[in-house]
């Protein structure tokens, strides 16, 4: 996860759920049937697991 960080010089953050990228992409499929009923995404994932910040860039790791 730190090098993830570190490459795309961004926070990376988990949730503490098995299987999450399924997880995400059930999430996007269920937004994809309800998008045109003008339901955001913000709607779909409402009641999905709080995401926990798991690292942060290491300082000056975007001039190597």
């Amino acid at each position: 996860l730190q090098v993830l960080s570190d490459v795309f010089n961004a926070p990376v953050f988990t949730i503490d759920t098995a299987n999450s990228a399924c997880l995400g992409s059930a999430y996007r499929a269920i937004h994809g049937l309800a998008a045109e009923r003008n339901v955001s995404l913000a709607d779909v994932v409402k009641l999905a697991p709080e995401p926990r910040l798991a690292v942060t860039p290491t300082p000056g790791a975007e001039e190597v």
